[in-house]
């Protein structure tokens, strides 16, 4: 009978109990402990984590977020959340915390790739099916002022084919993973674009038509040597063309651009964890102009190989090391009829080694402190040589149920930067070494962050205040016209000068529920100081967005998944012409202040809705209609000359890039 007893009053305390015997949602999680139960909504947002902390991107919750073209884009979704931006229409990289473009840094599989930049940012240059694992964090223990992005490959073997498919008018793509033994397993993904065989009359950059097209592929070969060790082969290739036809003064400009990347990476899991890693990756660049009267050709490129290898050791200690070659050839213009000529940039050959120490102390159950350490000792052949310690310090302060609070400040230095024109449509922005022209970059920074998730976990809100101090900011001051009628000197287009960025950002999520998404607001400013002479004492940099707005939202009812995708912001700063003439057929053009003059305000909204058919046998599909700008929006990107063949004259005008209203139909299967 005292056996019994315990069962009896628990039988008892259940039927008897009211909160026990409630009934909970279908999207939450329960736990019964004695009396008490703890109710948490589980998380369907495809996006964890904070934005101090890192953030990780669930690809496959992502399935169900707003479409373009009928996949998703882990890097678009990255450009909504706050403190987070895109440049224009024009652009598809990253800025973060009102930095450079550059000042990220993006790796595949733990290998940089330095040309991340598709026509116009309306395609990722990633495989998000070969490429399923996403992280995000607004530092880095590399040498970068900025951002890291990290993306990478599954890490299991498959028990059988399996492969994903997506195909519509504008992209195609296929990913196939095959396993060659129990042990063994190959993946292959293709894609390739169709969107000027389609679409190509709708494209157009003031009134010009646009070309665009690229194919990239991936592949993985993965060998797990037993339990805690693993060796895989990583390459990457991609191909990419573009280019505009202008008015009678600049012809046309094409461009072709693309990145290789092999690697070799054997990793062990166990008390103690270790990566090595030896690779080779290269962003190429070759650019065409003509103005009708000169024409050329500018190459440029960057090769970076590398032995890095990383220890995870007990009691939270972390020990990275690695070994760097670069070959840079910075942009490099070659003009066919320029009778004063122009002399060829030297390519620049550099070494960079790093050592990272990073521990994690614990203090009580509330409090974390973790030091950080990054060693670095560089040299430009010839030129330039130096050595930095970067010191950074992360606290956090775990308040349970009324939040987070991570305060991170310190140190960075950077060796190899990316300039050139911005926001002209085409990726032909270069990298440049220090030594030669500028000494390493530097930022002091300091995030204070306060993360709170409530309502049983069903909300998350997010709010981060920063600020950075930096030196030897490049700022490139040419433009097109400038290499097609004078002498071409790198060093005389490049501005070196200090600078601040700071603001403040705010994210409330809905993390639960049929509705899921996010709101985010954030306010910038990104400032840099002029000689007083040729710059302004004071000017904002050309990639600032004061102010800027974003809503993602998902909606699924039935076998539907609905959802939109809308941001507003502030225009880009940009100089413009001051006086403008034809001197023997040549433009002549004086420029006012430095970026004194602001874009009109930037407005786009996508609508996406994805009907997932029944399954069959082991094949998920669904079919995805989308609507890239849905208000027709016409958003500016520059200025430009205009020339006006009739009646003989030239000015110098605002040029919009006109992307209409466009819809996509794709089919995705999934087996």
């Amino acid at each position: 009978m005292r056996k019994l007893l315990p069962h009896i009053f628990i039988l008892g305390t259940l039927i008897s109990n009211p909160v026990l015997s409630q009934t909970v949602p279908e999207d939450s999680i329960h736990i019964f402990l004695d009396e008490v139960v703890l109710t948490e909504h589980r998380n369907l947002s495809a996006i964890s984590g904070t934005m101090t902390g890192g953030i990780r991107i669930d690809t496959k919750l992502m399935q169900t977020y707003p479409k373009l073209f009928g996949y998703t884009d882990p890097i678009r979704y990255l450009q909504s959340l706050p403190g987070v931006s895109t440049n224009s229409d024009m652009s598809g990289g990253l800025h973060v915390q009102g930095g450079e473009m550059s000042h990220n840094i993006i790796t595949v599989s733990d290998v940089p790739i330095y040309g991340s930049m598709s026509f116009s940012g309306l395609f990722s240059m990633f495989n998000q099916d070969h490429l399923p694992i996403v992280d995000f964090s607004t530092t880095t223990r590399l040498p970068f002022l900025g951002a890291e992005l990290a993306l990478d490959h599954a890490d299991s073997i498959p028990g059988r084919l399996s492969g994903t498919a997506t195909l519509g008018p504008i992209t195609a793509q296929t990913t196939l993973c095959a396993p060659l033994s129990g042990s063994t397993a190959l993946t292959l993904s293709v894609r390739r674009s169709f969107i000027n065989t389609f679409y190509g009359r709708l494209l157009e950059y003031d009134g010009n038509p646009l070309r665009f097209g690229f194919t990239d592929a991936n592949l993985t070969l993965l060998q797990r040597l037993n339990d805690r060790n693993t060796l895989d082969l990583n390459i990457l290739w991609n191909h990419d063309e573009g280019g505009c036809e202008y008015g009678s003064l600049l012809t046309t400009m094409d461009c072709s651009w693309g990145n290789k990347m092999a690697s070799l990476r054997w990793r062990h899991t166990g008390k103690v964890k270790s990566s090595t890693s030896l690779y080779y990756t290269d962003y190429s660049i070759y650019g065409n102009v003509s103005d009708g009267v000169n024409s050329g050709h500018m190459p440029a490129h960057i090769t970076h190989a590398a032995l890095q290898t990383s220890l995870t050791l007990p009691h939270a200690i972390n020990i990275e090391a690695d070994a760097n070659y670069y070959d840079i050839l910075p942009q490099d213009p070659h003009i066919d009829n320029n009778l004063e000529g122009t002399a060829s940039q030297p390519r620049q050959e550099s070494l960079l080694g790093n050592l990272y120490l990073s521990r994690l102390f614990r203090i009580g159950s509330s409090l974390e402190v973790t030091p950080h350490v990054l060693l670095s000792a560089y040299k430009e052949k010839g030129q330039y040589d130096c050595f930095n310690a970067d010191p950074t310090l992360t606290i956090g302060y775990d308040m349970f149920r009324k939040g987070m609070i991570t305060l991170e400040t310190g140190m960075k230095h950077q060796y190899i930067v990316q300039t050139g024109m911005t926001n002209v449509g085409l990726p032909i922005e270069f990298w440049v070494a220090a030594g030669r022209y500028f000494k390493p970059q530097e930022s002091l920074f300091a995030t204070l962050s306060y993360d709170l998730q409530f309502y049983q976990s069903k909300y998350a809100l997010s709010v981060q205040t920063y600020g950075k101090r930096l030196y030897n900011q490049v700022e490139y001051t040419g433009f097109i016209y400038d290499m097609l009628t004078r002498p071409y000197r790198l060093e005389d287009f490049i501005l070196i000068c200090n600078g601040y960025n700071y603001g403040i950002n705010l994210m409330l999520t809905k993390q639960a529920g049929k509705v899921t998404g996010w709101l985010s607001y954030s306010f910038g400013q990104s400032l840099r100081q002029g000689d007083g002479v040729l710059f302004p004492k004071l000017f904002h940099s050309t990639h600032e967005r004061r102010h800027e707005f974003n809503a993602v939202l998902t909606y699924h009812v039935g076998r539907w998944d609905l959802g939109g995708n809308f941001i507003m912001a502030s225009g880009n700063p940009y100089t413009p012409a001051k006086n403008l003439y034809l001197l023997a057929n040549t433009v002549v053009l004086y420029y006012d202040e430095y970026n004194s003059a602001q874009l009109p305000p930037y407005m786009r909204l996508d609508l996406s809705a994805t009907y997932n058919l029944p399954r069959y046998k082991r094949l998920d599909h669904n079919i995805n209609f989308s609507l890239f700008n849905t208000t027709a929006h016409k958003n500016y990107a520059l200025g430009f000359i205009k020339a006006d063949e009739i009646n003989m004259t030239i000015r110098y005008k605002l040029a919009k890039l006109t992307i209409p209203v466009i819809p996509s139909i794709s089919y995705t299967c999934r087996f």
